[in-house]
């Protein structure tokens, strides 16, 4: 994992992160001890989260494995290919994002904004809902659904379910995408 990763890494853990924490402690009535430990036990959290990421993670790859999504997952996995990829390095991005997004998105924001401008908002921010590239924004129609669905996770089962959900998922496309030709081994569209 090279340093720019690392870095990266670091700096969406710690600056969403503690965004989030901060949120959470100045301008909501849960406190983040109430936030972290969630509504469900701890192993029904991190059981829920890790199916829900894992399933939505492959049917996101599915779906990008249509001809339709052709240019974009060419696009996409030559961006993500710019950097040298490891193992190791795919599950530290996936447990930074998990984590730090969630904490400022779900936690901080979601209470204060509600499920559905938060979920927007996240969605636009990661690009996918594109003005200038329609089947882009198709794909970003359908992760509102599924980001809605990370969001639901977080009120219903805990912070920790959305946590996990998203780093399973961003692992499972992250996996596949580095795998040397962008997933397509023996695979027809």
């Amino acid at each position: 994992m090279n340093q720019q990763m690392r870095l990266l890494g670091w700096a969406t853990l710690l600056g969403f992160g503690l965004a989030g924490l901060a949120l959470v402690y100045f301008f909501q009535e849960t406190s983040v001890w109430e936030l972290l430990a969630g509504h469900w036990p701890l192993w029904t959290q991190v059981l829920i989260g890790l199916l829900a990421g894992l399933v939505s993670g492959f049917f996101a790859k599915w779906l990008i494995l249509r001809s339709f999504f052709e240019k974009e997952k060419i696009k996409y996995r030559d961006l993500i290919n710019q950097w040298s990829w490891t193992p190791t390095g795919i599950v530290f991005i996936s447990f930074c994002a998990g984590i730090g997004e969630e904490l400022f998105f779900r936690a901080g924001l979601q209470p204060l904004l509600g499920l559905w401008t938060t979920t927007v908002l996240f969605v636009l921010l990661h690009g996918y809902l594109n003005p200038f590239n329609w089947r882009i924004s198709v794909y970003g129609i359908l992760m509102v659904g599924l980001i809605a669905f990370f969001g639901y996770l977080f009120q219903q089962v805990g912070i920790l379910t959305a946590i996990l959900a998203h780093a399973a998922f961003d692992a499972v496309l992250l996996f596949w995408l580095t795998g040397g030709d962008g997933g397509t081994k023996g695979q027809r569209d």
